[in-house]
């Protein structure tokens, strides 16, 4: 996968008309570079460890389904999304819990409620907690997630990914209560995330 075409591709948004030309190269490209950022925590959960390039995508792929140039929608989108993205000082997490039927979603996923404030990610002798990037998701009344989007924040976070060989991502919630060591691939994906300071689009 060529980083320099995904950089210089992520690096404006795109009406739909515009973005159809190029839609099947940056599915390519973003499938491949997402492929280290997964992580296994159990059969059930899995997180992706989110930058600019990914939520760009989620960006363009919404708007492309809308089907429509208005570029109000095109900024509303961005303006939903770009939470979502780390700044160098930041790592974002979005954590799935996986379902297969009707049967688990009404019966499983709620025992699953709170799994947002039991993620903590280990760097070294730094323990740092995940918070919700959209926290009135969680607010009185709010029916069960199945996708959860977090964050973790610490000053020198990116050199402090430089000074360790792996890091610990821990889910401590009853239903899962898992530790994954996080090392290799994945590890330098992070260290070279693409945040919202290298991006000109993004809305501070």
């Amino acid at each position: 996968m060529s980083t320099n075409e995904l950089i210089k591709i992520i690096n404006r948004l795109y009406k739909p008309s515009e973005y159809a030309g190029i839609r099947e190269r940056a599915y390519s490209l973003i499938a491949n570079y997402k492929a280290s950022r997964y992580v296994k925590v159990d059969d059930r959960v899995t997180v992706l460890f989110e930058d600019a390039a990914t939520v760009w995508f989620q960006i363009e792929e919404t708007v492309f389904l809308e089907g429509t140039d208005d570029v109000n929608v095109l900024q509303e989108a961005v303006k939903t999304y770009s939470p979502m993205i780390p700044s160098r000082d930041e790592l974002s997490i979005t954590l799935f819990i996986y379902l297969y039927n009707y049967e688990e979603l009404r019966n499983l996923l709620p025992k699953y409620n709170g799994v947002q404030d039991t993620v903590t990610v280990s760097i070294g002798n730094v323990s740092l907690k995940a918070r919700p990037i959209y926290p009135g998701d969680y607010g009185p009344g709010a029916q069960p997630r199945s996708i959860h989007y977090l964050k973790v924040s610490h000053a020198g976070l990116r050199d402090l990914l430089r000074t360790v060989n792996s890091i610990t991502l821990s889910v401590g919630h009853p239903m899962v209560n898992k530790s994954v060591e996080i090392k290799g691939d994945v590890l330098e994906s992070l260290r070279s995330s693409i945040t919202r300071e290298d991006v000109d689009w993004v809305i501070r």
